[in-house]
């Protein structure tokens, strides 16, 4: 793609309108491109379609196998009250559909506030469209800020573009009459008026994989752990239940029975077996944890008018140590106010002012300075002009070049020619008052945007005051007080802007630096030494945000202009202004809508709360899991070595563990406000938590199983006997390993685990009370409690006191084991 193609373009089919640029489409024309369908309608990428929602709650390995063991179970007839899990996993669907299609409904309103508008002439009228509703040949107004959301061929007027997302050049490319112009792109500067050319998938961006799409941030930790996760769970549960099935075919324990019936035959207790050896194993709720986790912290950020554009991006935001802002629309409101106004040699106010008001309309600027300036100059008349150059950010001025001659600049002191030491005083002192200034000079001589500027006189310092937002001081507050480190990165004054910032409260304003004519090597090693950055080009930008990344922070970044684009998609979580560019709204993770930086805070708690709560409540359900596998697989290489030996859980004997101090304790747990910064990996964090519990719990059957085996199948215990020992004491384990969880009780937490362990022994007790006549099962866990002794009653508590001290010693020996290997990988 060549920024010189000036070819003719042809509209992407259909008949060619030429409307005229200032009258453009009529109602007709507009309707006959909508009937040959030539809109711009364009596939959503942010929310789930209603297809991949429901398949992705219903068809996944974990759903599918669990199905399958249940379809087992019902040829094997087993007793209805061994298929609760099954209500549980249709329940976890349920409220996975439920969650998705609340979200999918509430950003999909909140879309349609953030969508970008395009402005289009149709009927001589100037009109405000949806991005979706451009049709081809329509003639559509650009100017400084807007994405171009469709390819077309300039038409009248001229901008400068950047085409950045397309080429990966950030290059800001003069477009006038002829000139294609390509959607992804969007505008610097300048005003024009477009052809629209193509539409929808016919664009060029939408035919290459363009920087914006293809860029690559760094994976979701917490995706790529619960992949991991899932994946060794997957291989283990189909190794081990094949394994498990060949031994029990093999041993002709899982052969249908001859007569046909299947009650109480080794058929059905092989299936009873196995299926109690798989379930366990199948982390049911996980999955919907994860996602409903996300889902939810979605839809409560809708609710504070946050548009979430990446699910994952909670993760990156609720890790980040550091943000990194803009001055304006942050710590100011954005709005401009002119207070004074210095002249130089017999320049007069009036004539001046005349010279601001005429620069302002012949660039068509429409920045917060320009908009300060119309709005005081307003009554001042207009002088004759020829033409005019936009303010860009990497020039940092603007000119325009009257008709007598003379072409009047205004911008930055530091980008302007000028050699004036009373024009170097004035500016000093208003920027040590925190006031921002911009300096109008003239020359005689042309200028060319793309080349260095001639030596100018001064006319006059205009000074500006920036209003600080009265909520700032609120969220300079929360930053510091939860451990999160700030960085004003700014193309004003660093001097200015360090004396805000140290308004504001930010510590260490006063580290402050000016990049101006700092390569990008030196900024990069500037990056940590500084708070507070002036006069950053766009690429400097980036590389700051590039630099903090690499030297271990994880970085969040608000940006609401065109030249905070590369800083945007550098950072790790990158946030939008609604009242921003079109083009920053695009590469955002983030958009506040209501445009409030003090809304901050809540965005980066809930992204806190999503992800502690998630790493916390994971290790809940992991640690049956892990259990199951491990034990799983010590029965089934002894039964390999000719051992006459069984898996001993069916699916009952796991109810109250799964229900309530895993099901019920990790809904709730999840709910619960937190604000804690997040420290260590995902997948570390819940391992270092998970094998100590799972160990505990195993080591306390295999005390109850070698017990009964070595006393000959009588004598000290029974088998029925050890099962019953075994389930209540791996059951009332499982509040050990939540109280673990809980750690630093609160009072929401202390209910919690109180309601649960009531709960908890209120249903032991029903159980105790309702066993079978018959065969003296009882009807919720299927133990046997009249099969225990008083030496088993006696037993049983001292194993699992015992039990209890062993798992602290563990539960510290594998966090130092964890710990450790984090440090030297991080080292590594």
């Amino acid at each position: 793609m060549s920024s010189k193609d000036t070819s003719n373009s042809k509209v992407s089919n259909g008949k060619a309108f030429n409307a005229n640029p200032s009258f453009g489409l009529t109602d007709q024309q507009v309707q006959q491109r909508i009937d040959e369908k030539l809109t711009n309608n364009k596939p959503k990428h942010v929310t789930k379609s209603v297809y991949k929602i429901i398949y992705d709650n219903l068809v996944n390995f974990f759903n599918l196998l669990l199905f399958s063991i249940a379809a087992l179970m019902i040829v094997a007839q087993l007793p209805i009250s061994s298929f609760l899990f099954l209500g549980i996993l249709i329940l976890n669907i349920g409220i996975g559909l439920f969650q998705d299609f609340k979200a999918r409904h509430l950003v999909s309103k909140l879309e349609v506030v953030a969508a970008p508008k395009v402005k289009v002439i149709r009927n001589g009228e100037e009109r405000l469209i949806e991005s979706e509703e451009v049709v081809v040949s329509d003639i559509v107004i650009l100017s400084s800020g807007e994405q171009i959301v469709v390819d077309g061929e300039i038409v009248e007027g001229q901008i400068e573009a950047n085409e950045s997302m397309l080429t990966g050049e950030s290059n800001e490319i003069k477009k006038q009459a002829g000139s294609r112009v390509y959607s992804g792109s969007f505008v610097v500067s300048g005003v024009a008026k477009m052809r629209v050319t193509h539409v929808g998938k016919q664009c060029y961006a939408e035919k290459i994989t363009t920087k914006a799409r293809s860029f690559a941030r760094p994976k979701s930790m917490i995706l790529k752990s619960i992949k991991a996760i899932f994946r060794y769970v997957g291989i283990a549960t189909i190794v081990i239940g094949l394994g498990l099935i060949i031994t029990a075919i093999t041993k002709g324990e899982l052969v249908w029975p001859e007569d046909g019936v299947v009650m109480n035959s080794s058929f059905q207790n092989s299936v009873k077996t196995i299926s109690g050896s798989l379930v366990s194993m199948i982390p049911t709720g996980m999955y919907l944890l994860v996602s409903t986790s996300l889902t939810v912290g979605v839809i409560r950020l809708s609710t504070k008018k946050v548009l979430v554009q990446e699910l994952y991006c909670l993760e990156t935001l609720a890790r980040s140590d550091v943000v990194c802002f803009d001055k304006t629309g942050t710590l100011t409101d954005g709005t401009l106010n002119v207070v004074d106004l210095v002249l130089f040699g017999k320049n007069k106010t009036q004539e001046v002012g005349s010279i601001l008001k005429t620069l302002v309309i012949a660039t068509k600027d429409n920045n917060v300075t320009a908009r300060a300036i119309s709005e005081y100059y307003k009554d001042f008349k207009t002088l004759d002009f020829f033409d005019g150059i936009g303010f860009s950010s990497k020039r940092k001025y603007s000119a325009v070049r009257l008709r007598d001659g003379v072409t009047c600049v205004l911008g930055a002191r530091e980008f302007l020619n000028i050699k004036s030491e009373d024009v170097d005083k004035v500016c000093s002192f208003q920027e040590l008052k925190g006031n921002r200034v911009l300096v109008l000079a003239s020359t005689k001589k042309p200028i060319d945007p793309d080349a260095n500027l001639p030596i100018l006189e001064p006319i006059g310092v205009i000074v500006f005051q920036d209003h600080i937002k009265d909520d700032c001081y609120k969220t300079i507050e929360w930053f510091k007080n939860n451990g999160v480190d700030m960085r004003v990165i700014s193309g004003d004054s660093a001097l200015a802007v360090s004396k805000i910032a140290e308004k504001a409260g930010i510590e260490n304003a006063n580290k402050y630096i000016s990049l101006e004519g700092i390569s990008l090597a030196e900024t990069a090693l500037l990056a940590k030494q500084y708070k507070v950055f002036g006069r950053v080009s766009p690429e400097q930008k980036e590389v700051i945000i590039s630099s903090l990344r690499e030297a271990g922070h994880v970085v969040a970044m608000t940006g609401d202009g065109v030249n905070d684009i590369l800083a945007l998609k550098s950072a790790d979580c990158s946030i939008a202004m609604a009242n921003g560019s079109q083009a920053a709204k695009s590469v955002s993770n983030l958009v506040m809508l209501d445009s409030n930086f003090s809304g901050l805070p809540n965005v980066v708690s809930e992204g806190r709360r999503v992800i502690n709560n998630l790493q916390r409540v994971a290790s809940l359900f992991l640690v049956k899991t892990a259990f199951a596998i491990i034990l799983s697989a010590f029965v089934l290489v002894l039964s390999w070595m000719q051992f006459d030996i069984k898996y001993p859980f069916g699916t009952n004997n796991m109810y109250l563990w799964e229900l309530f101090s895993i099901g019920f304790a990790s809904f709730f747990l999840s709910l619960q406000p937190n604000n804690e910064q997040i420290k260590g990996s995902f997948l570390p964090n819940i391992l270092k938590r998970v094998l100590p519990a799972a160990l505990t719990s195993i080591s306390m059957v295999l005390i109850f199983y070698i017990m009964y085996y070595l006393e000959g199948n009588s004598g000290l215990l029974v088998e029925n006997a050890a099962l019953t020992m075994s389930v209540l004491a791996f059951s009332a384990f499982s509040f050990v390993f939540l109280f673990r969880v809980c750690h630093k009780f609160d009072a929401y937490k202390t209910v919690l685990f109180i309601a649960l362990v009531i709960i908890t022994g209120g249903l032991i007790v029903y159980d105790f009370y309702h066993a079978d006549p018959v065969t003296g099962q009882s009807i919720l866990l299927h133990i046997y409690y009249s099969s225990l002794t008083e030496t088993n009653w006696f037993i049983l508590p001292i194993v699992f006191g015992i039990s209890i001290p062993v798992y602290f010693v563990l539960d510290l020996l594998f966090k130092n084991i964890f710990d450790e290997g984090v440090k030297k990988n991080e080292n590594f």
